[in-house]
């Protein structure tokens, strides 16, 4: 999949995380879909397909969503989306399985990062999130990156460079 797919993607994934799962709440937490399919696209599609999602995708939910100062959703992406870079290069080629308990996770980090971010430039109060809750939002984005590791390697194979011999 192409850098430009990516930034469409990243996108699309922020006007939904905005816009639709802000009603489609369980309780009083919603999955983090751009990080969530970030962290697959990260693992599956490499370096610059991750780091693509994560810059557009961060600058994008920066932007549609209200009190968040810009830069904020941005460098938390960046910075676990390096973190996932880095499992899937130990663990390469990574399955269905670690991708899922990375995302996972990485949620914890997210979330407390994207909060002290938030506290810091926004003046949002740190008593913002419970371990309950960290762990529900944890189990929704790793059902959502494990659904989207399937849906990219079936685009990968159907739209992606095809394999050739090196000579």
């Amino acid at each position: 999949m192409s850098v430009l797919a990516s930034a469409v993607g990243a996108v699309l994934a922020a006007i939904l995380e905005s816009s639709v799962l802000t009603h489609l709440q369980v309780g009083s937490v919603r999955p983090d879909l751009v990080f969530a399919v970030g962290i697959a696209v990260a693992m599956v599609l490499g370096f610059e397909s991750g780091m693509t999602w994560a810059f557009v995708g961060g600058v994008a939910l920066d932007l549609l969503l209200p009190g968040r100062a810009l830069g904020s959703s941005t460098l938390t992406l960046l910075l676990l989306t390096a973190a996932a870079l880095t499992v899937a290069r130990v663990m390469w080629p990574p399955r269905l399985a670690i991708i899922s308990v990375t995302a996972f996770v990485l949620t914890f980090g997210y979330q407390l990062m994207l909060l002290a971010l938030l506290a810091l430039t926004a003046g949002v109060a740190l008593i913002g999130i419970s371990l309950p809750d960290l762990v529900i939002i944890g189990l929704m984005n790793a059902a959502i990156a494990g659904f989207s590791v399937l849906v990219l390697r079936a685009l990968d194979l159907r739209f992606g460079e095809p394999e050739r011999l090196a000579w």
